[in-house]
């Protein structure tokens, strides 16, 4: 089976992640207001994991509608201290 990944993500380190391990994949920036939304959940006092699920669902989603018959990967971290 061959299929494209697209990476919804503008983080270099996760494209040198994939590109170590042999993974080639097209990189297309979701272009969220990332701050917004996490100011949003963090009103909603969600935990810093969720925050990060949610950042990570919505980039995956974004792209998907511009990129069709591919698989997006969406991702995000949040740091806690």
């Amino acid at each position: 089976m061959n299929f494209q990944i697209v990476l919804a993500s503008k983080s270099g380190i996760r494209k040198k992640l994939l590109d170590k391990n042999g993974i080639s994949c097209e990189v297309i920036p979701a272009h969220i207001d990332e701050e917004l939304i996490k100011e949003s959940l963090l009103k909603e006092k969600v935990t810093p994991d969720i925050i990060s699920k949610n950042l990570a669902e919505l980039k995956a989603n974004k792209v998907s509608k511009k990129k069709t018959n591919v698989f997006v990967l969406g991702a995000d971290s949040v740091i806690d201290l």
